[in-house]
């Protein structure tokens, strides 16, 4: 469910200011929420990351390899995504060069970080769906993304909660998210911080230039009949 105009590079920079998904323990899917299937349209749908380090950040793309949500009633009931991120890339900043991205995008794709060659994959699943009942949302003002160009949802419909499985770990996260259903298609977005270490990705980077432990993550993905 996301977008991305770069900053410069800059010191001390902080994640961006954003939803923090409220982190738990992985819950049980409730199977009987199943509705009608629609497939998701990879091509359409992507999710984009920033991630930050004492002197500047960084920014990228992990593509979704396929995944499907259920309607019933004209609402989303549940669904599941899974996300290539063996296929991860790193895009930005303009700043640097890209064969210090490549090198970057070797060394998150390592043990350090994600772990690819044994863990492939990371999924979604829905755990729940109800409206969202929060007061409006205030964006904040931070150009580093080029393409979604906010950082935090501003119409909210729904609250969503369900299983991020990554590095072989599941944590339930809940974030408020836009969803849209018009005619035989449903559109989502989504845009919040998570904490990585959640999902045991705790290398520090170097002494002098340590990672922020929040990543903040786009989303927007639209399904079809």
């Amino acid at each position: 469910m996301m977008g991305f105009g770069l900053l410069a590079f800059i010191s001390c920079t902080n994640a961006p200011e954003s939803d923090k998904a409220k982190t738990t323990d992985a819950k049980e899917v409730d199977q009987s929420k199943t509705g009608e299937k629609w497939n998701l349209n990879v091509s359409d749908s992507k999710i984009e990351w920033i991630g930050t380090k004492v002197t500047g950040y960084h920014t990228g793309t992990v593509p979704l390899k396929n995944g499907e949500i259920y309607v019933s009633n004209g609402g989303v009931t549940g669904g599941k995504i899974v996300m290539d991120v063996a296929n991860m890339n790193v895009s930005g900043p303009k700043a640097v060069d890209s064969t210090s991205n490549n090198k970057l995008l070797g060394h998150l794709k390592s043990a350090d970080f994600f772990d690819v060659s044994t863990y492939p994959d990371a999924t979604f699943e829905f755990t729940n769906v109800k409206p969202y009942s929060g007061g409006p949302v205030k964006d904040t003002v931070d150009e580093r993304q080029k393409e979604i160009d906010e950082y935090k949802v501003t119409d909210p419909t729904h609250l969503v909660s369900g299983n991020l499985t990554m590095k072989g770990v599941t944590k339930n996260i809940e974030f408020p998210a836009r969803i849209t259903i018009s005619g035989n298609t449903a559109e989502a977005v989504a845009k919040f911080n998570i904490n990585r270490k959640d999902w045991g990705i705790v290398y520090k980077g170097k002494p002098d230039d340590l990672i922020r432990d929040e990543i903040h993550l786009g989303i927007s993905i639209k399904a079809s009949k």
